[in-house]
């Protein structure tokens, strides 16, 4: 640890080290260039976060559509998870959510506790949502958590299997929006 001449150490996370100077003027920041060169080997593009989701589609196995439709799924997945504060984190959540867990009367059920108008709504999207993307129910789940699933790195590895195309499939069928209308 470096210490400064007034005897603080530097902060290892400091925004100097995770930004470029025009980041840390508040202008657009596009990341170092080490940055770059790996958001264009792992997702193609230089636009896109580091995430799984990111990987489809930067591979295009979603589309623009799809892959907004997604990043709004896990991200209410993530949020809601969060707020819950049940066990099992996100896949806990989606259990509970979809009526898998009996209730036992000490598992809570998230967003009916009647005072948080929007966590009730958040549960209602996520009910039609959860309901076309259970096919595809530990796909997602991986991704709200964070974790790479088995397919992106297939993806990553240029080999993808006959079930990972299956599940692309079912995953793309589920985010498609007019299917949700089709079928509720």
């Amino acid at each position: 640890m470096a210490w400064h001449k007034r005897g603080r150490p530097r902060r290892a996370n400091a925004k100097r080290r995770q930004t470029t100077v025009a980041g840390r003027r508040g202008e657009a920041d596009t990341g170092t260039e080490e940055l770059r060169r790996r958001k264009r080997r792992v997702t193609g593009r230089e636009d896109l976060e580091l995430t799984g989701a990111a990987v489809l589609f930067g591979h295009d196995l979603l589309d623009r559509q799809q892959f907004d439709t997604l990043g709004l799924i896990t991200g209410l997945l993530q949020r809601l998870a969060v707020g819950w504060g049940g066990t099992g984190g996100v896949s806990g959540l989606w259990l509970s959510i979809t009526g898998a867990l009996v209730r036992t009367g000490y598992a809570p059920v998230p967003g009916t506790d009647g005072g948080f108008a929007p966590a009730v709504r958040a549960r209602r999207q996520l009910v039609r949502a959860l309901r076309q993307l259970d096919g595809s129910r530990d796909l997602v789940i991986d991704l709200a958590e964070g974790r790479a699933p088995p397919v992106v790195l297939h993806v990553l590895e240029r080999r993808l299997l006959r079930q990972d195309e299956a599940e692309l499939d079912r995953l793309r069928a589920g985010l498609d929006p007019e299917a949700g209308r089709r079928q509720g």
